[in-house]
């Protein structure tokens, strides 16, 4: 089946640690998407409410992701639309969501909730975001790995950071085997990557490439101020005066550029023989790029 035939793709985000820059993956990829014109909705699925923080909504202000779980609420009556990126969608999440297994019906299958709301998003958006929590075994996360066809995986160029990624390609593979047989790794995005480690992440790359051979993206998210001042102040960097001349914007554009390959070209994808992609579809929104940021997201 095509992915046109399936409707919008739904990509889980995570890692089982926190910390490693997952909301910032996707709301920043969400937002990249939908300069390119894609519609995208971000559900977060974390009580801590990361991509909802990022994103400027506050917090216990809004019906969300509990609701749309644990009652007939839709995707269209709960999705926050108002001052959100261009083309960038959100069902908000607060602390209240760690109650949801006292509020589901005794009969309800944990691993299939998110299955109406997903075949529902799906008619409406090109991109669905599962922003899930770093507790492998909280409800929301089950299900995320339960009903998503692809996981994008989130991690810093750092030991430390491996552990996490372990726990999730066991957990992946837990899904694939008991619920989930269509679960593909879409890729691990390495962020906050100083250019001058090149040994340590050189380190880090390889345990990765030899567990998810041909999964790395060759864009990597620098370290970057900009970050999370913009996200101190609600926004993603897309919606600042001159992202264009951003190096970790630009970055981002290329990733999003890299995912949609991916996705849309699936079987060739998953069998090793997808070609490279056309970076030219970006280039009316990127100024030109300089030698530090061609190293970083050409020669990885």
């Amino acid at each position: 089946m095509t992915q046109a035939q399936r409707g919008g793709a739904v990509i889980a985000v995570g890692n089982q640690k926190g910390g490693v820059g997952k909301s910032t993956n996707a709301t920043h990829l969400a937002a990249a998407l939908g300069l390119r014109g894609k519609r995208s909705l971000i559900i977060d699925l974390d009580p801590g409410a990361g991509s909802t923080k990022l994103l400027g909504v506050p917090v216990d202000s809004f019906a969300g992701s509990l609701e749309l779980l644990t009652t007939d609420e839709t995707v269209a009556s709960l999705a926050i639309r108002d001052h959100m990126p261009q083309g960038v969608h959100l069902v908000p999440s607060r602390q209240q969501l760690l109650e949801i297994e006292t509020l589901l019906s005794k009969f309800a299958a944990r691993t299939r909730i998110l299955d109406r709301v997903i075949a529902e998003a799906r008619q409406q958006y090109d991109y669905v975001f599962l922003d899930t929590g770093h507790s492998a075994g909280f409800i929301t996360t089950v299900a995320a790995y339960s009903s998503a066809e692809w996981f994008l995986l989130s991690a810093f160029a750092h030991p430390l950071s491996l552990a996490g990624l372990t726990d999730a390609f066991r957990d992946i593979a837990d899904a694939r085997r008991l619920s989930n047989p269509d679960l593909e790794v879409l890729g691990v995005v390495f962020n906050a990557v100083d250019g001058r480690a090149t040994r340590l992440r050189a380190q880090v790359e390889t345990t990765v490439a030899e567990a998810l051979p041909g999964r790395r993206f060759d864009t990597l998210i620098s370290q970057a101020v900009i970050l999370p001042e913009a996200s101190l102040r609600g926004k993603t960097l897309f919606q600042l005066p001159k992202f264009e001349s951003m190096p970790v914007a630009q970055q981002y554009l290329r990733l999003s550029v890299e995912l949609e390959h991916r996705v849309h070209n699936r079987e060739a994808f998953l069998s090793g023989e997808l070609g490279p992609c056309d970076y030219g579809v970006i280039s009316h929104l990127l100024e030109p790029l300089g030698r530090e940021l061609e190293q970083l997201v050409v020669n990885g």
